[in-house]
């Protein structure tokens, strides 16, 4: 070590205590400040989980927030929240009280509506139907207030007329909560106390899926107008706008309203922008002190937003919960002790099922209690599937293996099972909530069934591609990867469409809009009429295959005569399980092919051996294509392929090169495809194409 080195110590080591003091004391001041405002004993009023509490604060935190003690659920609660979130109802040093301030809950006798049953208990809470009353020994007990008596209720009644305040311990009703005391404006930059990450427990209450019957009842949701205008809302980001992206979207207020989850590169935070559908307007952005963050769900009220932000190498994933009644407040964080996703908690989609209560759907379907970050239910299910929430939230359609189940979100009751022809990737509810849609990504065979009954009714196709979306555009379309809407009567896409720098989101309730960079575009699907060009079509007419069709099979593939028998033999065999015919020279034609395709050159990444050290070679490769085409009168009706080459990271074989890895992943595999079905029914249009195409922009639809 040099001189200059060694003299350098000493001044660093005054440097870092410096600066530790300095953080110390404006800790220790904070503290002090927020302790004058706030003293133990005192009762504060406050909001969690969207709803208003009283509690006493009992300590605080190093960094001067205060706990507090409140009763939730029945049970007594310790928590800490910010000072701007509470608000002072009775100060323990003069004992002043808010004259708002319900009075305290008094014994009274609490009768039945039979007249058989009488306890002397006082109210604790009056909530969503139900009451809790704490009885003399001081259990509590929870009782459905139906079954009260008619005095018992009209007092109920009076009670909530004359609690404004709505003071849980004195059981009256919950009103508005109340706003922030909090002077710093919406988005000015906030330096909070880090919140502790908890561990959620995810894994609680699991439950195995099985068939239980069939119990579903259609789940239809009133449909929400909206006045048709574009809303435009601006980032509060000062640098490189145009990298901006949606990271999530959530509509609230019965579809009124919008949240939508605004991300940058070069910002070390994540904004939310909400945006009133039927006033055209946006609200100032709300930053939170998140980077790249994606938007999982919204409060419906809109009071609270749940984030995920999705760990990196060993680093484990967080949801995240924020209070969004004036300002972006952290008020939770979960965070796996291990790997987020080998917990199955990565969550892909999530909804909020009551205020207090999240339903996410990764490799588990988990409904959580937010309060104890703990599963209310958990089911373990199929990866990378697409789930379906009914129109209404109330129901839950999710895959597991090759069975489609249903699931009343607000209890994990089983609601009924569904074995579709084949393995199935995506669903999507109807609107009416009478039907369920499934598909495979692979053959583009589309399944619907009735609900009402379990009843497989309709049996199609759509073009061949990796799904990435399926919704229902009223009762009578399909509207798949956001491109090719699809006319059920007919069993044939009947217009294209391609979006241009934004997504298509729908309410469930067939509105869409387009989501850009910066507005929200509203778009009425199906457009130009679609329906009065294709009402005189008969789709017996347009069906070029059925379980009545006759059909060739041509293969002309690189394999062994072994292979090519096996493959042979499965074609055929599908083919003759959907009732088709085989025979030579029939008009319609099913050809397997493999043709080469183009050089590449391309910079890949390779495991160069068994401690994973990881090595970059150049290379050169020709990929091979391999294909499953079903053709009439030389036109292409319907066609499957799959490129053969190395993509992304190679795994070497011991002393072989990425160049002659590249050459061996090249090589056609038979598995491929003895795999692909052929769909039962395939429709077309007269002329073999949609009645046409148009882009769908931030300008509306061209």
């Amino acid at each position: 070590m040099s001189p200059a080195n060694l003299h350098l110590k000493p001044l660093m080591r005054i440097c870092l205590v410096l600066i530790f003091a300095a953080l110390t004391f404006t800790t220790n001041a904070n503290a002090s400040t927020y302790q004058e405002d706030f003293k133990v004993g005192d009762v504060v009023e406050f909001d969690f989980l969207g709803k208003p509490y009283q509690a006493e604060i009992f300590d605080f935190t190093g960094t001067g927030w205060p706990k507090v003690k409140f009763e939730y659920r029945g049970k007594l609660t310790e928590r800490f929240f910010p000072p701007s979130r509470l608000k002072l109802v009775e100060s323990a040093k003069d004992g002043a009280t808010d004259q708002n301030m319900a009075p305290p809950a008094k014994m009274r006798k609490w009768t039945d509506a039979t007249g058989s049953f009488s306890v002397n208990a006082k109210l604790v809470s009056d909530e969503d139907g139900n009451i809790k009353l704490e009885k003399e020994d001081g259990r509590v007990i929870t009782l459905p207030l139906t079954k009260l008596s008619d005095e018992d209720q009209t007092y109920l009644e009076e009670l909530k007329k004359q609690n404004s305040a709505a003071n849980p311990f004195a059981g009256g009703d919950m009103s508005t909560p109340p706003k922030s005391t909090s002077n710093s404006p919406p988005n000015a930059p906030k330096t909070l106390p880090v919140i502790p990450a908890i561990e959620p427990n995810g894994t609680a209450n699991e439950m195995v899926l099985a068939d239980n019957g069939w119990s579903v009842q259609p789940d239809a949701a009133a449909v929400a107008k909206s006045n048709g205008k574009v809303i435009s809302f601006e980032s509060g980001f000062t640098r490189h706008k145009f990298h901006n992206r949606l990271s999530g979207v959530s509509l609230i207020n019965n579809g009124q309203a919008a949240v939508a989850a605004i991300t940058n590169p070069f910002e070390n935070a994540t904004e939310l922008v909400i945006a009133d559908l039927a006033t055209a307007k946006s609200k100032p952005p709300l930053r939170i002190n998140l980077k790249d963050a994606t938007l999982l769900a919204v409060n419906p009220d809109g009071s609270q937003a749940v984030t995920y932000k999705k760990g990196q190498g060993r680093e484990s994933g967080e949801i995240s919960f924020w209070d969004l009644k004036e300002e972006a407040i952290q008020t939770a964080a979960w965070k796996a002790a291990s790997f987020f996703d080998r917990d199955g908690l990565a969550p892909n989609m999530g909804t909020f099922v009551e205020n207090n209560r999240l339903l996410t759907v990764g490799r588990r379907v988990i409904l959580w209690d937010c309060e104890s970050a703990t599963a209310v239910y958990s089911y373990p299910v199929s990866e990378n599937n697409k789930p379906a929430l009914s129109a209404n939230g109330k129901q839950l359609a999710v895959i597991s293996g090759k069975s489609v189940f249903i699931i009343n979100v607000s209890d994990g009751e089983i609601l009924g099972k569904i074995e579709p022809p084949t393995t199935t990737k995506s669903l999507a509810f109807s609107p009416n909530g009478e039907s369920l849609a499934g598909i495979n990504s692979v053959s583009g065979e589309i399944w619907i069934w009735d609900l009402t009954n379990n009843q497989l009714t309709r049996e199609l196709s759509a073009p061949p591609s990796m799904v990435q979306s399926m919704t229902w555009v009223g009762e009578d379309y399909l509207l798949i990867n956001n491109s090719s809407l699809i006319d059920i009567r007919l069993r044939s896409t009947v217009w294209s469409y391609r979006s241009t720098g934004g997504s298509i989101l729908t309410a469930n309730d067939s509105r869409f809009w387009f989501i850009g960079k910066s507005k929200f575009t509203p778009i009425s699907l199906p457009h130009n009429n679609i329906a009065t060009q294709t009402e005189k079509l008969d789709p017996e007419d347009l069906l070029v295959l059925t379980p009545n069709s006759e059909v060739s099979l041509e293969l002309n593939l690189p394999f062994t005569r072994q292979e090519q028998d096996q493959i042979r033999d499965r074609i055929t065999g599908t083919l003759q399980n959907n009732g088709v015919t085989i025979r030579k020279n029939a008009k319609l034609k099913l050809v397997l092919t493999v043709i080469k395709g183009k050089q590449e050159k391309a910079e890949m990444s390779s495991i160069t051996d068994p401690f994973g050290r990881r090595g970059t070679e150049s290379i050169k490769y020709t990929p091979q294509i391999g294909s499953i085409t079903l053709a009439k009168g030389g036109v292409d009706v319907w066609r499957v392929s799959r490129q053969f080459g190395p993509m992304g990271m190679i795994q070497l074989k011991r002393g072989e090169s990425a160049q002659a890895a590249a050459k061996r992943l090249c090589k056609p595999s038979p598995s491929f495809f003895e795999s692909v079905r052929i769909p039962k029914y395939i429709g077309q249009l007269p002329g073999g194409k949609p009645l046409g195409q148009s882009t769908i922009s931030e300008n509306g639809i061209n």
